[in-house]
């Protein structure tokens, strides 16, 4: 009877865990989506737009780390809830501020603060809640909350923008009301951890943080520039490219749990399940800006697909590292906090090669090729 409990308490957390992170990738990219009318609007460069991406990935990657920490102190469930309301409060502001370039940076910054915050806490309570073999499947399906949030999220805001420029933003208002209680009634702590044998959390993690910045670093630049390079670099109209916003997320659909199911219980299984396709994404970038119009969609969901097959088992090597479950969070932190210094860095750098070259040929190159360097440390401490 208690197990079953525990199940149907495990499948709660797992699917609010899920929900919230749809939301949570729908607000993150909100700005990126738009960033095409966001540029003409507000008569700036694309480098300058590329800014307001930057300020988001800022306050995600700086807190990746403090957000671990303070959530295996306070209460992970806690803190989770606490910064959910504090995403629902802040997200409309960038309505009302939407006229004050300065302003959206300050907002943009405020919600990658809490949306970091609340990435690690679901993460955290998502393998806390599940066995250690099931964890890399658990992971899986949770990560794919955030093609959702990227595929779908971005197709909802684009289509509801077509009706008024507000109706984006009561929808997505009240879809984060609405997983805010969803939140305060599901979400809770695992009393007792499953894993009581605590220790160090293992150096290893370093090549676990290399190969997150390498995924990182190339797709999260990617996704978040995509719109505004089919644009610019007139792959696609402006009123189109609205359509195909999606297209780079997709994939992952598929492949998060996929990924997860894959490695699931191979804990020597995991690392190569995130090397290999974080690899495919460096290469693709390299060659995608050189490929015909249908080419260039097929690659970019293509590397959906190979960030979610690396997504799931590359975080739940958060708890092979760890040394027990009450450094879940704080592992999970540092393991993030790697992806995101690359996703931070990278749209800033696309968009200040594509101000001085006018196309993003060299920009998604060197993006490609830097990925690909930061791989070889974790591939020859696998390999050898």
């Amino acid at each position: 009877m208690k197990n079953h409990e525990n199940r149907s308490e495990q499948f709660q957390i797992l699917m609010s865990s899920f929900i919230s992170f749809i939301l949570n990738s729908t607000v993150r990219f909100f700005i990126p989506v738009l960033l095409p009318f966001l540029i003409v609007s507000l008569s700036i460069s694309v480098y300058l737009g590329s800014l307001l991406i930057t300020a988001y990935w800022l306050g995600y990657t700086l807190f990746q780390i403090p957000s671990g920490i303070i959530a295996d102190r306070m209460g992970t469930a806690r803190l989770n809830k606490i910064s959910f309301i504090l995403l629902t409060i802040t997200f409309p502001f960038i309505y009302i501020l939407r006229q004050s370039y300065i302003d959206l940076i300050i907002i943009q910054a405020l919600l990658g603060t809490f949306s970091a915050f609340i990435y690690i806490t679901n993460a955290s309570l998502v393998q806390k809640w599940t066995p250690s073999r099931e964890r890399a499947i658990s992971v899986g399906l949770y990560q794919t909350g955030f093609f959702v949030g990227a595929s779908f999220g971005e197709f909802l805001v684009l289509e509801t923008f077509r009706i008024s420029i507000i109706t984006p933003f009561i929808i997505i208002f009240s879809l984060l009301i609405a997983v805010s209680i969803l939140n305060l009634l599901f979400v809770k702590d695992l009393v007792e951890s499953r894993e009581k044998t605590a220790g160090k959390i293992s150096r290893d993690i370093v090549y676990v943080c290399f190969i997150r910045f390498s995924a990182g670093f190339s797709y999260i630049g990617f996704l978040s520039l995509f719109s505004s390079f089919i644009v610019f670099d007139h792959i696609s109209s402006f009123s189109n490219a609205y359509t195909l916003s999606w297209i780079p997320a997709i994939g992952g659909l598929v492949g998060s749990p996929l990924g997860g199911y894959l490695s699931r219980g191979h804990t020597r299984g995991k690392p190569i399940f995130s090397i290999v396709p974080s690899a495919l994404i460096g290469i693709s970038l390299i060659f995608l800006p050189y490929l015909n119009i249908d080419l260039i969609f097929i690659l970019s969901s293509t590397s959906g697909f190979f960030y979610g097959l690396y997504a799931g088992p590359s975080m739940s090597m958060a708890s092979d590292v760890s040394g027990g479950d009450d450094k879940v969070s704080s592992s999970s932190g540092i393991i993030n906090f790697s992806s995101q210094i690359g996703g931070s860095m990278s749209p800033l750098i696309v968009g200040y090669l594509f101000d001085i070259y006018g196309n993003f040929n060299l920009a998604f190159g060197i993006i490609g090729s830097i990925s690909l360097i930061f791989l070889i440390p974790p591939i020859l401490k696998y390999l050898l």
